[in-house]
């Protein structure tokens, strides 16, 4: 039985769409996000977790940052939530959620306020505390 040219090309561009391990290809572009500790003062713990990624717990200084990198998925369902910790307070946001974020383009600057963290861009926008 001959194999159908058009079967080849559909599975093909397939495999270019979803990749062999249902990821996005590489020629998507990354999501990268920074996180700026603008508390006043105290440094803070950040741990952020999406379902399959625990990005583990870093510190992060007055006036200094915390950064990471990530493929989103096309079905528009990432999440990334986070848990800050600081002066014995906990608080917890989702610091990339797709259907809010994507969007948006591809570099999201957050600067984290004792009162909440704020999306840095044309327009800056400030979410409460979970």
């Amino acid at each position: 039985m001959r194999n159908s040219p058009k079967l080849c090309v559909a599975f093909l561009i397939m495999v270019l769409l979803f990749g062999l391990s249902h990821e996005l290809p590489p020629f998507w572009p990354r999501t990268d996000l920074t996180m700026t500790n603008n508390l006043g003062g105290p440094v803070f713990t950040v741990h952020c977790k999406s379902k399959d990624n625990d990005l583990g717990v870093h510190m992060v200084a007055a006036k200094t940052d915390y950064h990471f990198s990530f493929q989103p998925n096309i079905w528009k369902t990432t999440l990334f939530f986070c848990s800050f910790q600081w002066n014995n307070q906990v608080k917890q946001f989702d610091i990339f959620d797709a259907p809010r974020d994507q969007d948006d383009g591809y570099k999201f600057n957050w600067t984290i306020k004792p009162d909440g963290p704020c999306k840095l861009g044309k327009k800056v926008k400030c979410f409460p505390w979970k």
